[in-house]
């Protein structure tokens, strides 16, 4: 039977001329028959709002709302108003989509469900390089009911996905019903918050394995290519919200917990890391200031044994954790950070 479903895409557009050409055509050639592409141009400086309005007048499936920038999520909200179709799709604006990620997605929903996941391609790209590309397939396949689909939650979280919007079709009766939107308070992370609340609503998710989703890592937005002053600070607000959800839904035990936890411990690595960024504007007294309070933050909630089941380094930072040793970790990751300056290629992340 020919499904005759629209499926809503919803993309934030900002300042994103370079990839947006691609982007917009990956979606206009869906095998999915009944689209429509609802493209919130978010106050972009460069071309992209020029781009959207050409396309917009080559096919009438296209819908162009132009908006002061007031950033991905209002303009998600605003896309989600705007939504007349059956189930809503996410893309960002720099990535594409496999031709037949819609009909797939789709035909998953056709079960019962009222999310269906699939797996993504990650591609790290410099300027118009390509240096790396990794595929994420899900282990899993199938129909779940909620609680079916939780016990597999961390293994699914540590491989982000959960996290994202763009690899997920949504039902959008379902999501307008409950009166869902995206945090406009939170700048990192408000994907992960926004599917957390819609899971919660759900009684039946499909996973894919395949990867048809191409998400571009250029640096340039990454959580890792910048100094973040509140990095540690929107963690504990992220994970905080995961294992808030777990405990309610009683999946906060065994594999999960040990999966969520070795997850988190790696976040405060990175939270350490961050401190040492080329771009940082600390002090080596503030530095060792928020290291302390990281510190004494994490032995006052006894996670400390949590590192000693990664590899060297992290045994060896869960040990000075419980030890409250901040001189010794700060000499460590000053150390680690002048090697690393020194060797680090152009290419690579510093975190």
């Amino acid at each position: 039977m020919k499904d005759t479903k629209k499926v809503s895409f919803i993309v934030p557009v900002y300042n994103a001329e370079k990839f947006l050409a691609k982007s917009i055509t990956s979606i206009l050639h869906q095998t999915h028959p009944h689209i429509e592409l609802i493209l919130v141009n978010d106050g972009s400086t460069d071309g992209s709002g020029k781009i959207c309005d050409q396309y917009a007048k080559q096919d009438s499936r296209i819908k162009v709302i132009h908006q002061p920038n007031a950033g991905s999520s209002a303009a998600r909200n605003r896309g989600i108003a705007e939504a007349s179709g059956t189930y809503i799709q996410f893309a960002d604006s720099d990535d594409f989509i496999d031709q037949h990620m819609t009909k797939r997605l789709v035909q998953a929903m056709e079960g019962g469900s009222e999310l269906a996941i699939c797996g993504y391609q990650k591609i790290l790209m410099r300027g118009d390089q390509i240096i790396k590309s990794e595929i994420h397939r899900i282990p899993q396949k199938g129909n779940f009911t909620k609680e079916q689909f939780l016990l597999h939650f961390g293994e699914l979280y540590q491989y982000y996905y959960i996290h994202f919007n763009w690899n997920k079709l949504y039902d959008a009766h379902l999501l307008k019903d409950s009166g869902l939107a995206f945090d406009l308070e939170v700048n990192w992370g408000e994907d992960l918050l926004f599917n957390l609340r819609y899971i919660d609503k759900c009684r039946n998710i499909s996973l894919i394995p395949d990867a048809f989703y191409y998400y571009i890592d250029s640096n340039a937005a990454s959580i890792t290519s910048q100094f973040r002053a509140d990095l540690y600070s929107n963690m504990q607000l992220m994970q905080g919200a995961v294992k808030e959800f777990l405990q309610k839904n009683h999946a906060y035990a065994g594999k999960n917990k040990v999966l969520f936890e070795n997850f988190y411990t790696s976040r405060v690595m990175t939270c350490f890391w961050n401190l040492f960024h080329p771009s940082s504007t600390l002090t080596p007294d503030l530095a060792k200031k928020q290291m302390g309070e990281i510190i004494h933050n994490e032995w006052r909630h006894k996670r400390a044994s949590y590192f000693q089941s990664g590899n060297f380094e992290k045994r060896l930072i869960g040990t000075l954790i419980k030890r409250q040793a901040v001189g010794a970790l700060y000499r460590y990751y000053s150390w680690k950070s002048l090697v690393k300056r020194r060797l680090l290629p152009k290419e690579k992340k510093w975190v």
